[in-house]
């Protein structure tokens, strides 16, 4: 029997978010992989975000004439 769950780490421990179904004194495999939520890969990625602009701001308002686009200078 494969049984797939999720579960928290609190003081060194595994809280299961829900209950297993199998005996008392069951002896069981356990494979712990850590589960990244959203929240981590959304906070990542806006950093990621943050350091493009900070590397290539945008320019608001400043019209570029096309060789200049073309080589893509940067601001004034």
């Amino acid at each position: 029997m494969r049984t797939h769950t999720t579960a928290t780490v609190n003081h060194g421990q595994l809280e299961l978010d829900e209950p297993l179904s199998l005996p008392d004194q069951s002896r069981v495999q356990v494979t712990v992989e850590l589960r990244e939520d959203w929240r981590t890969r959304y906070l990542a990625g806006l950093e990621q975000l943050r350091k493009l602009i900070a590397e290539q701001p945008i320019c608001a308002g400043v019209r570029f004439t096309r060789d200049e686009l073309h080589d893509r200078i940067n601001c004034p």
